[in-house]
């Protein structure tokens, strides 16, 4: 799960959230092409795409079974 302590705004590359999702990153590409997971929501170049920890935190929120809660 993301550190409480990490702000909203933390920008996340989709290796980390790959990491933090405990999914590889085709299956998070996947997950966006699918609509499953959010588009990014910044970028700063062609191939430089991040989500914000806050969008990623509800994300996996989202996700969680009620057992894991």
């Amino acid at each position: 799960m993301i550190d409480s302590g990490l702000a909203d705004m933390a920008r996340l590359s989709i290796k980390e959230i790959a990491a933090l999702a405990g999914l590889c990153e085709q299956s998070i590409r996947n997950k966006i092409k699918t609509g499953e997971f959010p588009a990014a929501d910044y970028r700063s170049g062609p191939r430089c795409v991040r989500w914000s920890a806050g969008v990623v935190r509800q994300w996996l929120e989202s996700t969680r079974t009620p057992t894991e809660q």
